[in-house]
């Protein structure tokens, strides 16, 4: 499966990839989830043939900067449900993205307000992920070709509308979600681009990976919230989901519970203690930083709707769902700035990250200047206010560093059932820089931009004897 961190609409587009590097067919559950707290906003299926890819862009439906995201697309691969047409002229056909679940019924239901907005506006912002469900082949035996219904011809597959009837009333995934699917292979990349054709700007990054991630098909009907970031099963035959997390020259083994706790496999595998990326605000370039931080499987440790607050996490989502972070920063010469003498500054509860998909923006400060400056991000200024407030007194330098940490000591994660300990928050996400270039001939193009990922360092203890993982 696929993490996509990021995606915005915020006067700009993101263009969307996933490709099907091996000669088998695969049916793919792509879901978008908003910023705040990770609620569904889009959710549908795609089946891809051998060697096959689906593209599409995230834009905005509105004239006015509030209204929906959606995702359009001219790409031939079959999706379920067919996207319709849009209104102008062309091929491209669209799905538009709903507030449905996070709008309707009483706080703490599951498609409830769960405090936050609930206008579509909130669609606008928030990351995505790319589940392969299964495998498609043609079974031997009274098989309905789904492989050869989903396999291209000549550029177009000629059965997407076998495999849409196979999830209408009385099809045959319906009856039987199985039928010619084999367990998930992997095989599968993507990356995503963030693109402001008026600026000239494009943020490229890749998806994070994580392979192995279920033993068994899980092949559901566009709309169902399964799979999902905690549908982790790689031993079904003994209800395991495991992680593997590389830390130093070590190879460490999690086992967790996959009906009540596969979520925390994947969290394992993305745990850090610490983010490392660099920034630029540098004036006399035009500078720009703004840090993507997004948590994926937050949504599963602090909704209203499916739990309380589980650790590593604080706090369940209620508006807001904040947790503590360190800030440790440095010019390009290793010095950190006039009045931080310590290492990591500060290290107590007044730093937080509040959102599933966070902006920690380097330019702009107070909410009342709009939205942050590399990105447009419209939720970043109350994600972190007070790391904001700590940029601005502690004289951030125009350039270098930063070590974003997660200090406290509740943020670490359940034990598996082994008793190993990963310490820090499961997150992942990418510097956008950008730069503009004033002292070219007027009229030409000068705007550079790029997208670093974070590095990280992991952490964990081992119980026999206690120890840190090595």
């Amino acid at each position: 499966m696929l993490i996509y961190p990021y995606y915005t609409v915020n006067h700009q587009q993101t263009l969307v990839s996933v490709i099907n590097a091996t000669e088998h067919g695969k049916a793919l559950k792509i879901r978008f989830r908003e910023a705040y707290d990770g609620r569904d906003v889009a959710n549908f299926n795609v089946y891809l043939g051998p060697f096959d890819s689906w593209v599409g862009a995230v834009y905005d439906t509105s004239s006015d900067g509030t209204g929906a995201a959606a995702i359009a697309t001219n790409d031939n691969s079959c999706t379920v449900p067919a996207f319709p047409l849009t209104p102008v002229p062309g091929t491209l056909h669209a799905l538009t993205f709903s507030n449905a679940n996070y709008s309707q019924g009483n706080f703490g239901t599951p498609t409830g307000t769960d405090h936050g907005p609930t206008n579509l506006a909130r669609t606008r912002e928030g990351f995505f992920e790319i589940i392969e469900m299964g495998e498609v082949v043609d079974q031997a035996s009274a098989s309905p070709k789904t492989l050869e219904a989903i396999k291209p011809v000549n550029g177009v597959p000629p059965g997407c509308a076998q495999v849409r009837d196979a999830w209408a009333a009385g099809g045959y995934w319906v009856t039987n979600a199985s039928t010619d699917l084999l367990p998930p292979a992997g095989g599968l990349y993507g990356a995503a681009g963030i693109v402001d054709v008026s600026m000239g700007t494009l943020y490229a990054f890749d998806a994070t990976g994580i392979d192995g991630f279920s033993d068994v098909v899980q092949n559901s009907a566009p709309g169902d919230p399964k799979p999902n970031l905690s549908t982790a099963i790689t031993d079904s035959a003994h209800d395991l989901a495991t992680a593997y997390v590389p830390i130093g020259n070590t190879m460490v083994k999690a086992d967790y519970p996959a009906s009540t706790r596969g979520v925390d496999a994947v969290s394992a595998v993305l745990t850090a203690d610490t983010f490392y990326n660099e920034f630029d605000v540098e004036p006399g370039v035009g500078a720009a930083t703004d840090w993507v931080v997004t948590f994926p499987t937050k949504q599963f440790y602090v909704d209203t709707a499916l739990v309380e607050a589980l650790p590593p996490f604080e706090e369940r989502f209620d508006e807001t769902s904040c947790h503590s972070i360190g800030l440790a920063t440095y010019d390009r010469e290793g010095t950190q700035p006039l009045g931080i003498p310590c290492n990591e500054c500060p290290i107590n509860t007044n730093n937080y990250l509040c959102y599933e998909s966070a902006i920690l923006t380097f330019n702009t400060l107070p909410a009342e200047e709009g939205p942050s400056k590399a990105l447009g991000s419209k939720v970043f200024p109350r994600s972190v206010p007070d790391a904001v407030e700590f940029l601005r007194v502690y004289e951030l330098p125009p350039a270098g560093n930063l070590g974003l940490s997660f200090p406290d000591a509740a943020e670490q994660l359940r034990p598996s059932v082994d008793g190993v300990v990963f310490y820090g928050m499961p997150g992942l996400g990418f510097a956008a820089t950008n730069y503009i270039n004033a002292n070219v001939t007027p009229g030409v193009l000068s705007n550079y931009s790029a997208a670093y990922p974070h590095r990280s360092h992991a952490n964990c203890t081992v119980p026999t004897p206690q120890s840190a993982c090595q």
